[in-house]
């Protein structure tokens, strides 16, 4: 009897132990890589786990002892439960809330950059996989041995790719090839059919050693632990340098509360084939590094900036802002940004504004702008085309003439891209779509022009006017409305001009003094005219 009861003691003891460490890992106070967080956690666990064992193996004499242990017990859970909670938000939002830094507001018109439909990325995350995955199958030597599973969007010389490294595919593979796989692939953003394999470099084969998937000292977790043991990492990120050599670069940061309040305080760089480590501050990091500040943190940090604004209790949600879902890695005047839209509290299907977090230093601003969420640029952008039951990728944010416009690419049911658009954000009614970029860009443009946008497209650098004489011209049909392309004298380019901007372009003929303006975008010889005025009709 005593032998059955005290295996239940030891059985009580178990099951309040994984309570315990489920309770721990709810309130994000398990040990997080580091030395210190495993001897803070060691100390805070001291007590209760002494206490409990005393009360379940202690043979208690009398009352009074019982209710001493039990009172210990449960003084230590109180003052458990006080330092969790003064260390929360709810005990102290304000020092969440400023853990972002200074944040600027500034006008979109002013501070984002034209797109240049030759830098647009139109190859999502998915896209990118199946073309590296698709590429690396065209070496059945390497397909057979690695597999590819991320890639990392980073700026490579001025342009854009997908990089990541190749894994090995399971113990014996790596077993067999200790000293590494052989290389890492790139997918051009905004080309699908740019896809390299890389497995020399400078003359030399590539071995990439210190991987995900590779075991014992080279898996690569434990390899930056057993280096950097003083800070938490996270966001283990492979990224080349500009001469195409291959590092994984990892945040660090510090808790600057208990269990939260994560402060990112620079990076740790490992090269991936030799395994030397550096560790930068956010200031001095080498300039192509691209990411240093995680998404996840760094959505964190706005959302605790814009929804602690009055406090943990704000009932009525007052001044409440949060990010949407969803969140994407744009660039900006050279830069790489987070972009994620802006929400009031209780208002999901509307934005009021995005943000861009710079990746590299984490500062943030924001732009005040009403309109449409990502989400439901989304829908409309596959309702404009729902006949074909085309699925949109998660928007990019750019600019065109001064107008927030959402671009995505349409995928079909195999995931491969048939058409592209573009929504205004001001106005998710405004959608241009069509089989290129060029046809993409005139359509929204026309849209823009039809509808009444605000966009001040007179404003423009790219806004320019010719007069002229029309040397030919012709009519088309296009979705029910009459197209009047035409050619003026000594001037190579076909300006499309519909009945809808000007009636007088049916009544146009060879020969005709005509002034046209239009927008200016790239080095194209197909333009959409804006405004259109025969001369010879008054």
């Amino acid at each position: 009897m005593a032998s059955s009861f005290k295996i239940t003691k030891y059985i009580t003891f178990i099951i309040l132990t994984v309570i315990y460490y489920f309770i721990m890992q709810y309130f994000n106070l398990l040990p997080h890589d580091t030395t210190i967080s495993f001897i803070g956690f060691g100390l805070m666990s001291i007590i209760p786990f002494a206490a409990l064992a005393v009360m379940l193996f202690t043979d208690f004499k009398n009352f009074t002892a019982q209710v001493s242990v039990i009172g210990a017990v449960l003084i230590t859970i109180l003052l458990f439960i006080v330092i969790i909670v003064l260390n929360s938000r709810l005990g102290d939002a304000s020092v969440y809330r400023n853990m972002i830094g200074q944040v600027d507001k500034k006008e979109f018109v002013k501070d984002m950059k034209v797109a240049d439909l030759d830098q647009i990325p139109i190859v999502d995350h998915s896209l990118a996989l199946n073309m590296a995955d698709k590429k690396l199958g065209e070496v059945p030597s390497l397909g057979s041995q690695s597999d590819i599973n991320r890639l990392t969007l980073q700026e490579v010389n001025g342009v854009m790719y997908y990089v990541g490294p190749l894994e090995h595919t399971g113990f014996f593979k790596y077993y067999k090839n200790k000293i590494g796989t052989k290389g890492y692939l790139m997918v051009n953003a905004s080309n699908p059919d740019d896809v390299k394999l890389v497995t020399n470099l400078d003359g030399k084969k590539i071995h990439l050693r210190y991987l995900d998937s590779a075991y014992f000292g080279d898996d690569l977790m434990r390899y930056a632990f057993r280096h950097n043991k003083n800070t938490g990492l996270k966001d283990y990120t492979f990224e080349i340098d500009d001469n195409g050599k291959p590092y994984w670069v990892i945040s660090k940061f510090d808790y600057h509360k208990i269990g939260g309040a994560e402060e990112i305080s620079g990076v740790m760089v490992i090269d991936v084939q030799t395994g030397n480590t550096k560790e930068y501050s956010l200031k001095n990091a080498p300039s192509w590094i691209e990411r240093m500040y995680p998404a996840d943190t760094a959505v964190e940090h706005f959302d605790d900036w814009g929804t602690l604004i009055h406090g943990y209790f704000n009932w009525s949600d007052r001044d409440k802002i949060a990010t949407t879902e969803g969140i994407k890695a744009i660039t900006n005047n050279g830069k790489m940004y987070y972009y994620t839209g802006v929400s009031s509290v209780g208002r999901d299907e509307s934005l009021s504004g995005f943000t861009l977090i710079d990746t590299r230093t984490g500062h943030t601003t924001i732009y005040k702008i009403s309109g449409a969420t990502e989400k439901a640029g989304m829908t409309s952008a596959e309702g404009k085309v729902q006949q074909f039951r085309y699925n949109a990728t998660y928007p990019t944010l750019i600019n065109i003439q001064n107008e927030p416009t959402y671009f995505m690419a349409l995928k079909d049911k195999k995931g491969l891209i048939k058409m592209y658009s573009m929504v205004n954000v001001r106005n998710y009614n405004i959608v241009g779509t069509g089989n290129t970029l060029q046809s993409t860009l005139n359509n929204y443009i026309e849209g823009l022009a039809m509808k009444g946008s605000s966009a001040n497209l007179k404003d423009s650098d790219m806004y320019q006017e010719i007069e002229g004489k029309v040397s030919r011209i012709g009519l088309t049909l296009k979705q029910g409305e009459s197209i009047y392309d035409l050619m003026l004298e000594k001037d190579g380019r076909i300006f499309s001009v519909s009945t809808e901007i000007s009636r007088e372009i049916a009544l146009t003929k060879i020969g005709d003094p005509v002034k046209i303006s239009f927008i200016k975008v790239g080095d194209t010889s197909y333009i959409l005219a804006k405004t259109f005025d025969n001369k010879a009709i008054q």
